[in-house]
């Protein structure tokens, strides 16, 4: 009873710990532990900018070797979440074009649950890489049908932001790397050939959107349950990457797309990576673009060019948002095995 607490003596909590408590027993399902992952093959100086502003614990993962493109993340991913409670809640981000956004975690929890889904993944406007977007358009049709948001500019799944149970992302991941055609890297490696290789740059959102598809006309044609909600209101993951024709009562004639209208990747539609920093309106050290309603809580800029990102980033930095650097790193990598042969 609230009387014997009170007459047991100390120690007592304090305040802050008492709402700490109370938020945490707010939540509709429990949660074990809570952490940041992410995967760098160098160390980077977004990592300790990603540790500074992250409103969870951060983890870096990291494998020794030469790199192979984003199948590396994939498999430390895959690899990590084998240690993990099932009731852990785990977002990955990318490490190097990824900031929090002055959003707390219990914030980010209480956007999180409010999509009813065990796994969160981020939006984008484009479809990428090119190869999936038969398939890929047809998956979103569907998603919403099964009640998803399907007509959102972001509708399109970016593997640069993933939030989710352990024991949910756990089988998403293991689903994935018992299908992925890296499981034939000649098959890999001929495909790369032909299209570029950037493609190993983008593999990891390939192979995403392979199980997009898969688990989406699984919930559709079979009716199986549904595990993922698309983030199209961009709630945790703020992208800085526009299409053009999606904006155009903000992106004038001087707004061209790409670098003068051209892009290095293949795209065949404009996308805007240097969106002008008008747009973004900054409060509490908290930035929003014009064009959606939210506050995102992180800020991802991906894609081979990042003006409008690195640009909100130095904007946040010279108000003060960000601590001044210090001289230790802030975090530290921890290596994952690599999977066996």
């Amino acid at each position: 009873s609230i009387g014997a607490w009170g007459g047991a003596g100390p120690p007592y909590l304090d305040e802050e710990e008492i709402l700490q408590a109370l938020q945490w027993s707010m939540y509709p399902r429990r949660v074990a532990d809570t952490q940041l992952v992410v995967y760098a093959n160098k160390h980077h100086e977004n990592l300790a900018l990603l540790t500074e502003t992250s409103p969870f614990p951060v983890t870096v993962l990291s494998q020794e070797g030469e790199w192979k493109g984003t199948l590396d993340k994939l498999l430390a991913y895959w690899s990590f979440l084998n240690s993990v409670e099932d009731d852990a809640i785990i977002v990955f981000v990318d490490a190097f074009d990824v900031f929090g956004n002055g959003v707390s975690g219990h914030e980010m929890l209480r956007r999180f649950f409010s999509f009813n889904r065990p796994i969160v993944i981020s939006a984008e406007e484009n479809i990428f890489p090119r190869e999936v977007e038969a398939q890929a358009t047809m998956a979103v049709e569907f998603y919403g049908h099964l009640g998803g948001n399907s007509s959102a500019p972001s509708r399109y799944v970016n593997a640069g932001g993933i939030i989710g149970y352990g024991w949910a992302l756990r089988q998403m991941y293991s689903d994935m790397q018992q299908n992925m055609v890296a499981n034939q890297p000649h098959l890999l490696q001929a495909h790369a050939d032909l299209t570029g290789h950037w493609f190993l740059h983008a593999y990891d959102q390939y192979e995403l959107w392979r199980f997009f598809v898969r688990h989406v006309m699984a919930a559709h044609d079979q009716g199986r349950e549904l595990l993922l909600a698309l983030d199209t209101e961009q709630l945790i993951f703020g992208s800085t990457v526009y299409v053009k024709d999606n904006w155009e009562g903000l992106f004038g004639d001087k707004v061209k797309g790409g670098l003068d209208g051209k892009h290095s990747i293949d795209v065949d539609r404009l996308l805007v990576f240097d969106a002008p920093q008008e747009l973004f309106d900054i409060k509490s050290c908290s930035a929003k673009f014009a064009g959606r309603r939210h506050r995102p809580v992180f800020w991802h800029g991906h894609g081979p060019w990042k003006p409008a990102w690195q640009g909100l980033r130095d904007r946040l930095a010279a108000s003060g948002c960000f601590a001044p650097p210090v001289a230790r790193l802030g975090y530290e990598m921890r290596a994952v095995p690599p999977p066996k042969k």
